[in-house]
């Protein structure tokens, strides 16, 4: 949350409109766990949206700046980059997990793609 809570921030501060990204990814782990038992896809990112939006609605309520939730598809990094793109965005807001260097090297690390990649600034919000 701390990454939204300091995009509320900058936001206010430059006086801009919220875009709150949700990015829906089946981890390809999961099919092959799942080889031979059927999954509706559909379902599971139904649910994982809902979850997600369950849990940043309230954050959102009362806030005093125009909020736009986008929720799309496909790898993290690279659809939020696109969606950057595609907006003309001025800055793009990650959090991080902290997972470590050598968990980052086999999941891969969305934030640090994300800062490769994004045609604008971005930052990366740690927890405090």
């Amino acid at each position: 949350m701390i990454a939204l809570e300091r995009a509320i921030e900058e936001a206010r501060l430059r006086r801009a409109e919220l875009h709150v990204v949700h990015v829906s990814d089946l981890a390809v782990g999961l099919f092959y766990v799942a080889d031979s038992i059927p999954i509706d896809t559909a379902a599971v990112v139904k649910a994982q949206r809902e979850g997600v939006w369950e849990t940043i609605n309230p954050a959102l309520e009362g806030v005093d700046i125009p909020v736009v939730k986008v929720d799309i598809d496909g790898y993290p990094a690279d659809s939020l980059v696109e969606y950057c793109e595609g907006k003309d965005a001025d800055l793009l807001v990650l959090g991080t997990r902290g997972r470590g260097k050598l968990a980052s090297t086999f999941l891969g690390s969305t934030s640090l793609r994300s800062l490769e990649r994004a045609p604008c600034d971005v930052l990366i919000a740690k927890p405090r």
